[in-house]
C-alpha cells in the first residue's frame, strides 16, 4: 500500500471517529493536528508528550490536546 493510500485511510478513520488512539507516530500526529513532522516533533517535545520505545517515537495525543488548549486559551 502506498503512503498516500495509508494517509487517506488514516484521515478517513480519524474523521469518522472509529479510531480513538491515545498515541501514534509523528506522522499520525501531524495528520491529526495539521502540522508537518518537524513542527509536530517540536510541539510534542514542548508539551512533554514524546514517548520513546527503543528507536520508535510516539506522541501522546491526550497530552498534546491539553497543551494546545492551554496555549490557545481554552
Amino acid at each position: 500500500m502506498k503512503y498516500d493510500d495509508k494517509e487517506k485511510k488514516m484521515k478517513a478513520l480519524i474523521k469518522s471517529n472509529e479510531v480513538k488512539q491515545k498515541s501514534g507516530t509523528l506522522e499520525q500526529a501531524g495528520m491529526r493536528y495539521g502540522f508537518g513532522r518537524n513542527s509536530m516533533r517540536k510541539i510534542a517535545e514542548d508539551a512533554g508528550a514524546i514517548i520513546k520505545i527503543g528507536k520508535s517515537v510516539r506522541v501522546n495525543f491526550t497530552i498534546v490536546d491539553r497543551y494546545l488548549d492551554s496555549i490557545s486559551g481554552e
